[in-house]
Parts: C-alpha cells; sequence; structure tokens
C-alpha cells in the first residue's frame, strides 16, 4: 500500500513528522514486535532478566529513532553481522582479587541503594577508579559509544544489589541479540524503530 511504500522511502526524521505515517509505522512495528521480539523483551516490552525494557529511558547504545534503528538491524555482539554492536567487560575475576570484587561491588551498588558494608564502599571507590571508569566513566554514568550501562540509576540488566554486581564483575554476561535486517528487510525495521521508539522511552 501507499504507506508501507512511503515508510520504505522516507527517512525517519520524515515518518515522525507525518502523523497518519507514522501511526501506520507504530502499528506495523508493534505488529512484528509480537511477531519476533516479545520472546525476549516480552509482550509488553518490559523486559527480564538479561533482557532489557524497552519502556523506559535507560539504553545502553541510544535511545533516539536512528540508534533504535542501528541496534534492530545490526544487532548486539551477533557475530555474522560486521556492522553489529560490540562491546565486551572484562572478567575482573582474573584481574583483581575476592576481596577487591567485594569492595568495588559494594562501591557500585552504593551509587544506586544501601550495601551491608558500608566500610567496603572506599577501597571500592579506589578500585573503580583505576579499573572501570574508562568504560562507566569516572561519575559512573557509562558511555553509550561503548555499551557501556549507567551504574547509578538503579536499572539492573542481571539483577540489582552486591551479590548480582560481584557476579557479573568477576565473570561478566555478554548477552547477543540479533541483527533482523537480513530477516525482516530495511522497511521492516524502520517500523520497529517507530514502534519501539513510541513506547515512552525514546528520544
Amino acid at each position: 500500500g501507499k504507506y508501507a511504500a512511503a515508510v520504505e522511502s522516507k527517512s525517519l526524521t520524515e515518518i515522525a513528522s507525518d502523523y497518519a505515517l507514522r501511526e501506520f509505522a507504530v502499528a506495523a512495528g508493534g505488529a512484528a514486535f509480537k511477531v519476533n521480539c516479545t520472546q525476549c523483551h516480552g509482550s509488553g516490552a518490559q523486559g527480564s532478566k538479561g533482557f532489557p525494557n524497552l519502556n523506559d529511558d535507560d539504553w545502553l547504545w541510544g535511545g533516539t529513532a536512528e540508534q533504535i534503528q542501528q541496534t534492530i538491524a545490526h544487532g548486539i555482539r551477533f557475530a555474522s553481522d560486521p556492522d553489529t554492536r560490540l562491546s565486551e567487560m572484562p572478567a575482573f575475576g582474573d584481574i583483581i582479587t575476592a576481596d577487591q570484587i567485594a569492595q568495588v561491588s559494594a562501591y557500585v551498588a552504593s551509587l544506586s541503594g544501601k550495601v551491608r558494608d558500608a566500610t567496603l564502599i572506599q577501597p571500592g571507590a579506589k578500585i573503580f577508579a583505576e579499573n572501570c571508569v574508562s568504560c562507566h566513566g569516572d561519575k559512573a554514568k557509562g558511555n553509550r559509544e561503548l555499551g557501556a550501562p549507567d551504574l547509578t540509576d538503579a536499572i539492573w540488566l542481571y539483577g540489582s544489589g552486591e551479590t548480582a554486581v560481584a557476579v557479573q564483575v568477576r565473570a561478566p554476561k555478554h548477552g547477543v541479540m540479533p541483527a533482523w535486517i537480513g530477516r525482516l528487510g530495511e522497511t521492516k525495521v524502520k517500523e520497529l524503530a517507530v514502534y519501539v521508539h513510541s513506547l515512552g522511552g525514546g528520544e
């Protein structure tokens, strides 16, 4: 139909500025989301452990429609796509001691909540400064260029609290998202990007 052809030919900015076309893209993207994305992100896009909530404003790689389109198209750590988004946190269990992991985990947990032993926070801050700021930043706000999460906002992909943080510091999980461009094509990926951006967390 004419709307599908228009989505194919227009940029995301042009789609956003055309109310009827945007509504079409949101509906089409929502239908595609139900078929292809709910298995991981949930029927309401609320996510689950290891799979991000797409309704909030917390984005590892950026929440503009264009950034979302890039992530959907090329995936995350999807080995067969040369344009996939790549980041890999080192396994600090091989780099620092168990006591240091406990300290830095207490510091990280303290940025958004309470910790069991506050005496660990100060030495943990020093370990963080020596090992973590290059990706997460000196204020632990993250870095979208690297896919490094904000550690201050109490939004956790693999669980909150010192124990969960320590597990991720020691031997981090590295999730994989498929690249959808080959399976769905550019127009459907564009519709998905418009839909995900419309959920409330888009920038």
